[in-house]
């Protein structure tokens, strides 16, 4: 009988877990005017930038140490830089169980999906996008656990490419703004966290550490 209970205990523990989406990014598309044919070209674009803007403040788990000038801190995930990347202090493990977040942090008179804020779409360079061989010898994300205010709220499986990518979960949101998902779970308040933990990676040919150069998002339309 103790077991019967303590399994089903356990079962409705992470049951959430089992039954929640998975929402998979995507790579920009060939057509768009955010599609870049290398790295270099990415670096010095004008429109990625021109389209994303961070998602509140950063902070992380922990970070790798700094080498020299080259830091590894959380303000790499939002500084449109893609020769600088947010690496975790956790090497051994790739950086699973390692994590960032965003507070957020709305202009005066705005809150979320208001004009260039944040309304649930994030777009993203995943890996140390420096060089195409640092790309490689590093390691990548793979899947994130999305939390807000520490409450779970989905998977996201981001692409193993150094190509500009996206996802949206706006509809776990309620958007006031534009109407919509107006019963979803969670409402965006200044001050709210969402926090990524790593939970997967893509294993690089050379280190484990585990690196992402931008994580920003779209803003809202005017």
């Amino acid at each position: 009988m103790l077991y019967v209970i303590l399994m089903t205990l356990f079962i409705g523990c992470n049951q959430v877990d089992v039954d929640s989406d998975t929402i998979i990014a995507k790579t920009v598309d060939v057509a768009s005017d955010n599609f870049e044919k290398d790295i270099a070209s990415y670096k010095v674009s004008e429109f990625w930038p021109s389209w994303s803007m961070p998602i509140g403040i950063p902070k992380s788990s922990s970070n790798l140490e700094s080498v020299g000038d080259i830091s590894y801190i959380p303000d790499n995930l939002s500084d449109y830089d893609l020769n600088t990347a947010w690496i975790p202090k956790n090497t051994t493990n790739w950086g699973i169980g390692e994590s960032f977040e965003f507070i957020f942090n709305f202009p005066e008179n705005t809150s979320y999906a208001d004009a260039y804020q944040f309304y649930g779409i994030c777009n993203l360079f995943n890996g140390y996008c420096k060089s195409l061989e640092t790309w490689e010898a590093n390691s990548r994300v793979k899947k994130l656990k999305v939390f807000y205010n520490d409450k779970f709220v989905c998977f996201v499986k981001l692409q193993d490419t150094w190509h500009l990518q996206y996802f949206d979960i706006s509809k776990y949101f309620v958007n006031k703004v534009d109407k919509k998902y107006l019963d979803a779970k969670y409402e965006i308040v200044e001050g709210d966290r969402l926090r990524f933990e790593i939970i997967e990676v893509y294993k690089g040919s050379k280190y484990k550490d585990t690196a992402i150069s931008e994580f920003l998002c779209e803003g809202a339309g005017n």
